[in-house]
């Protein structure tokens, strides 16, 4: 049990790395993800400084990837709920990007939301021919 409890930690501690690093390599990452990529970098710190069982990180895991789905649909339809989050989520983006350029960031997030644009344009398109 206790090799399982090491591999779903270690496991953990990958994607909280992961998450992280693509929050700072994707600059136009949603909300969600950069809360997700908090979820697991929090949850990973938090086993490993309270000497809690290793094995809690598997359910971390489920409730980490829970967590993002959940963010998504409070961001779409409770946009008052969502507005601690999305702060939380600026302010670790801020700290995970230190030393990208606030105008390079910026582009990228504005090529992705017309990328966004764009493709939702051309779904609806195809749905009236």
């Amino acid at each position: 049990m206790e090799t399982l409890a090491y591999i779903g930690y270690w496991a953990l501690i990958a994607l909280a790395a992961i998450w992280t690093i693509g929050v700072r390599v994707k600059l136009d990452a949603g909300v969600p993800t950069i809360l997700g990529a908090l979820f697991f970098l929090a949850g990973a710190i938090a086993i490993g400084i309270s000497g809690a069982d290793r094995l809690h990180s598997l359910w971390i895991i489920a409730a980490g990837f829970a967590f993002t789905i959940l963010m998504t649909y409070v961001g779409a339809y409770l946009p008052l709920l969502f507005a601690p989050f999305r702060l939380l989520a600026s302010m670790f983006a801020r700290v995970v990007r230190i030393g990208i350029p606030a105008d390079r960031i910026k582009a990228a997030q504005e090529a992705g939301l017309r990328a966004s644009i764009d493709e939702w344009a051309s779904r609806t398109e195809g749905r009236k021919e």
